[in-house]
């Protein structure tokens, strides 16, 4: 699961469309993304004084100055194209036409495909770090976490199915090269909290004095990353059933894996 939050500085950027997106650079300051009705979007910035070093913003200013609805359309439109075409099946010409706008605009608002790509994998940072600050902030104890991080998983596939399969599409090889302008991002937040999480359990002897925070950590986020595909994505979704059978609700999994977690990590 992942965020990234950003500090707030100035991008300058303006754009212009011919048949192809092109950047033009100016000293024209966009204001700062919205979020986007039911979409949280993720504030992304470029420091002044270093712009070769900060990404770029996934949409330009003019889709920071259109309604809500109409950019949370164009935004749906394109994650279930994403979902169901893949990335390189996606027709671009499609996804305008089922936001009901022209190509043109869209390339108004969208510099590139891989804009538009990144910005819906980007929609899931806020939606992860809301997630996270209420099980922190509800769960004070480290395997009432864990549970609600298992329940959290399940549910936000079954909520938004079409969001974690494009995620998942992150993780192939075919997307390797857009996969690694995110990685980072998408991955510190749960890293970090989770990280934490577990070097507070074992130094209160909640969990085993000698759990490495950072191993742990990333056996737990693939334990959570596991069960999230496995709601969402046909794929895993039939590896589950292959390894355990028709059995296999989301009661039976989150009950199995923490009991799991519980046999490892629980103090002898």
């Amino acid at each position: 699961m992942t965020i990234m939050n950003a500090p707030s500085t100035t991008q300058r950027y303006a754009y212009i469309l011919v048949f192809e997106p092109s950047i033009v650079p100016s000293i024209v300051a966009s204001k700062r993304f919205r979020a986007i009705s039911t979409w949280r979007a993720v504030p992304l910035y470029s420091d002044p004084m270093n712009e070769s070093s900060s990404p770029s913003p996934r949409w330009t200013p003019v889709f920071d100055r259109i309604s809500d609805e109409k950019r949370r359309r164009v935004l749906e439109s394109a994650k279930a194209a994403f979902a169901r075409d893949g990335f390189a099946g996606t027709n671009v010409n499609r996804v305008a036409a089922a936001a009901g706008i022209s190509v043109g605009a869209l390339y108004k608002y969208f510099r590139t495909k891989d804009d538009l790509f990144l910005a819906i994998i980007e929609e899931s940072h806020a939606l992860l770090e809301s997630t996270l600050n209420s099980i922190f902030a509800a769960e004070p104890s480290f395997f009432g976490r864990v549970e609600a991080l298992l329940r959290a998983a399940a549910r936000t596939s079954r909520d938004d199915p079409e969001l974690v399969r494009i995620y998942v599409a992150c993780t192939t090889e075919e997307l390797s090269g857009l996969a690694e302008r995110l990685s980072g991002s998408i991955e510190t937040v749960s890293a970090t909290r989770y990280r934490s999480m577990v070097a507070e359990a074992a130094a209160s002897g909640e969990i085993v004095p000698d759990a490495d925070p950072a191993m742990t950590a990333f056996f737990l986020d693939d334990i959570f990353l596991s069960v999230q595909f496995s709601c969402a994505s046909t794929y895993y979704r039939d590896r589950l059933r292959l390894f355990v059978g028709d059995a296999a609700d989301d009661d039976a999994v989150i009950a199995a894996a923490l009991l799991f977690i519980r046999r490892s990590l629980a103090p002898r």
